[in-house]
């Protein structure tokens, strides 16, 4: 176990749990991670990560293991309290924040957290990292910032008073969702916020130093996350990314779909409903109106929003798609095989979880783990029963290929069934008519709410 006085310093147990194990199984977990402008953050500095925290330690990974630092978490005290848990927390550079519902008393521990971390920035060997809305939520937005971040920044600065020190870096981390295996993840570091330049309004009172910090820490991380401040029209506002997304590529000539484009398409759809409201807060709500609408029978009928993009799909294709499907079952049903216990046991394990956003958190812990061991029995059998060793290196080397491939074959059953029942029942459908005119009433109404107003500024 690490101890606080060595946290901060390069472990070489931590580079070997990060890169032969954590990191691979956590970019297995999800289908496509990308971090945006992590060059920019310097090495050996007094630096601080700022970050949005909706998905419990899983956001604490996403730094952790997608940075390449060997990064000093302050997370909340309460998941230390098992002996077992808190000995995986401390092996990822994660030391407790206290929080009053911890209890008062535990508040006077803060303060040795407090010399602790500012002994962390002055070595300069590791960043350190907290989520300064001090609990997470389900929801895309950010909540109020408690002043923990803000006690350790100037507490460091100290030595440097009003010259260049301590840095800031906002961070905004999203997720395509939160619970769902092989989902998206997207990092975005934003510019650093100089403690320095809050100092001497900080010598004068602290309280007004550190309000003006926390202020300008608020608005940058809302410019790097998904941030809905809406509560009426939330669902409607999250809806509306996926449903909305190919035409404001469109308008903005937006070419590459990654998830940098993605975010910031998003970003100026918010933005410009957000403007709608406050102008025409009638066409919002007309809007909602529909898209609950349009949403209800979308899931009545079990599509997604991708299969109305097009107005029609060939038939033939989709029936040779299916016999591709057929003919690649075997290596499915290997894949399968293979990796069952992460498929099925997790969904049962966190079924019981009552807070939502520890959901993926413990279904890629207790997945990784399961797996791992079936692994190794798999592993023992290949090597008794397979009579060629190079034969059975292979098939121990693909076992987690397998699983994905097995993943995208049921993926693309799913996806072929969905767009032959589409074009089957096209013409036949009422409700399936009433999704496409909804659909093109929802669009029009958004071209007027999100590009209008846009071109008459």
């Amino acid at each position: 176990m690490f101890k606080a006085k060595t946290i901060d310093q390069w472990s070489l147990r931590y580079f070997l749990i990060k890169y032969l194990w954590a990191k691979n199984v956590f970019e297995l977990y999800y289908r496509r991670i990308e971090v945006r402008n992590a060059r920019i953050i310097p090495e050996k500095k007094p630096v601080i990560f700022a970050a949005n925290h909706q998905n419990a330690l899983m956001d604490a990974l996403a730094l952790v293991l997608k940075l390449r630092f060997q990064t000093v978490f302050m997370t909340r005290a309460d998941i230390f309290e098992k002996p077992f848990v808190k000995k995986i927390l401390m092996s990822l550079k994660m030391l407790p924040i206290y929080r009053i519902r911890d209890g008062v008393s535990s508040l006077s521990k803060n303060e040795e957290m407090f010399d602790e971390t500012t002994r962390i920035l002055k070595n300069h060997q590791s960043p350190l990292c907290l989520f300064p809305e001090g609990n997470h939520g389900d929801r895309r937005r950010l909540r109020p910032l408690v002043k923990g971040i803000f006690r350790i920044a100037f507490k460091a600065q100290e030595e440097y008073k009003d010259n260049k020190g301590v840095q800031i870096f906002p961070v905004g981390i999203d997720y395509s969702h939160y619970q769902k295996f092989r989902q998206t993840l997207f990092i975005n570091v934003g510019q650093p916020i100089e403690v320095s330049d809050y100092w001497k309004l900080y010598e004068k009172n602290q309280a007004t130093g550190m309000n003006a910090l926390r202020e300008r820490l608020a608005e940058e991380m809302r410019k790097l996350m998904i941030d809905i401040k809406t509560e009426e029209y939330y669902e409607t506002y999250m809806g509306l990314r996926g449903f909305f997304r190919q035409e404001m590529y469109r308008h903005h000539g937006i070419k590459k779909d990654n998830l940098a484009t993605r975010f910031d398409s998003d970003k100026k759809l918010i933005e410009a409903l957000d403007n709608t409201l406050v102008k025409e807060p009638e066409l919002i709500k007309h809007i909602d109106e529909k898209f609950k609408r349009y949403s209800a029978l979308r899931d009545k009928n079990n599509f997604r929003d991708w299969v109305f993009r097009k107005n029609s799909y060939s038939v033939a294709l989709n029936i040779l798609l299916l016999f591709v499907c057929l003919i690649l079952s075997p290596l499915f049903i290997l894949g399968l095989i293979n990796n069952w216990p992460h498929y099925f046991i997790p969904v049962k394990f966190v079924r019981k979880i009552k807070d939502p956003q520890f959901r993926s958190t413990a279904a890629w812990g207790s997945g990784s783990v399961i797996q791992a061991l079936y692994y190794i029995i798999l592993s023992v059998i290949a090597v008794i029963f397979i009579p060629f060793w190079w034969a059975a290196i292979a098939y121990i080397l693909v076992l987690p290929l397998t699983g994905i491939i097995a993943l995208g074959i049921r993926n693309l059953f799913i996806k072929t069934v969905s767009r032959l029942r589409y074009s089957l029942n096209k013409n036949r459908s009422s409700e399936i008519a009433e999704i496409l005119s909804l659909k093109r009433d929802i669009t029009e109404l958004l071209r007027n709410a999100v590009f209008k107003p846009q071109r008459s500024e």
